[in-house]
């Protein structure tokens, strides 16, 4: 029975600052969150750029959320006809709320970089050097790497200097304009160590202290200058080891002056509504030739994160979580034995849940809500 994380999945920057054993984590995890978290007015942001037809029903989620969920929930799904057409929708909170993409970002990346390999820019077996510079946080392969196995473990392990080093290999500004054009309330401007240097205050050449105007004078840019001071931090973060990144970020998120509001900030954000389109036309890969097309379902059908014993009725099930501090995003694509599509996106930020390992402990009652959310949606 696969597990609903994989034994490799990426680890928090967090982890280092809770050294309790796991059964003592869980218990505490299970218990803590019984006062309601008192959400900054800052963080409470939207977007919203367009909206499904009139014609098309959206019904509320019904059923409570997993008693060890808390923070800001914000969900929204669609049934999608076999021809593209949408049928129906269901949510849950506000899908025009803004939240950090944590990983959940990573997909477009390893779309992206598959569809310059059908271009002929690139092959899989091109090999791609780490170094101090591009190195992001956790562990990774010594030696050259080819793009086959940075698509892999960017996705199968979430492994962060992978996912940097394809999309440092596609060109950032490159991606950000083209999800911008597709999406405008999604923005994918840094790498994971490009917006964990801003946030650690290590970039303060570019935009001053972590707590200084500047932070919110960049997540305020219009998107043609945001994206050009991006790269100025792409190119500070590769100024920065990540044995000193690491630190330097615990100690931001311990420190009473943290601001949440920083995350929307500084990181890549969208919202459920803006990212619901792209999922449904990343994940499947439906535009790519059929070796990449291949490629890309399985290896998006072989990390997390799905029912252990799915319910409903699928064809395929592609999947992409995202966890970092706080924040716990689930997105995924079920096929359906018609052709029909099931297509989610859950995103809960600003949890009481600070360990990553709580967090994921927390996936599989939250991936069984999502499944009886996408049951209810499916139905007759």
């Amino acid at each position: 029975m696969p597990m609903p994380f994989p034994v490799r999945q990426q680890r928090s920057v967090f982890q280092h600052r809770t050294r309790l054993n796991y059964g003592a984590l869980l218990c505490w995890f299970m218990v803590a969150c019984a006062s309601a978290l008192a959400v900054p007015a800052d963080t409470n942001r939207t977007c919203r750029t367009g909206s499904a037809p009139a014609s098309v029903p959206n019904v509320q989620a019904t059923r409570p959320l997993p008693t060890t969920v808390s923070g800001q929930v914000d969900f929204l799904a669609g049934y999608y006809r076999p021809d593209g057409t949408l049928l129906g929708t269901i949510s849950l909170g506000n899908p025009d709320r803004l939240h950090p993409m944590a990983s959940s970002f990573k997909p477009l990346v390893v779309h992206a970089v598959l569809a310059d390999i059908d271009r002929g820019r690139l092959q899989l077996a091109t090999p791609v050097a780490v170094s101090d510079a591009t190195r992001s946080l956790g562990p990774f392969p010594a030696g050259p790497t080819p793009l086959s196995k940075l698509l892999d473990i960017a996705i199968n392990g979430s492994n962060n200097t992978a996912a940097d080093l394809l999309l440092l290999t596609y060109g950032p500004e490159r991606l950000a304009r083209e999800v911008h054009t597709n999406s405008p309330c999604t923005q994918v401007l840094l790498t994971t160590k490009g917006w964990w240097t801003a946030q650690s205050g290590l970039a303060s050449s570019v935009i001053g202290s972590r707590t200084a105007a500047g932070v919110k004078a960049y997540g305020a840019l219009p998107f043609e200058q945001r994206v050009k001071v991006a790269g100025r931090l792409i190119v500070a973060a590769q100024q920065v080891r990540a044995s000193v990144l690491e630190p330097a970020l615990d100690r931001v998120f311990a420190s009473s002056s943290y601001d949440p509001a920083s995350e929307l900030d500084l990181q890549n954000v969208t919202t459920p509504r803006a990212y619901l389109p792209l999922v449904a036309g990343t994940l499947p890969g439906d535009d790519l030739s059929a070796s990449s097309r291949a490629l890309l379902r399985h290896i998006l059908s072989t990390g997390c994160c799905r029912p252990a014993a799915p319910k409903l009725k699928n064809a395929q099930w592609w999947a992409k979580g995202g966890i970092t501090w706080r924040v716990l995003n689930l997105t995924g694509v079920v096929e359906r034995p018609d052709g029909s599509r099931l297509v989610y996106v859950y995103m809960n930020s600003l949890s009481n849940t600070h360990d990553a390992g709580a967090l994921r402990a927390s996936v599989p009652p939250v991936v069984d809500w999502i499944e009886t959310q996408l049951q209810l949606l499916a139905q007759p």
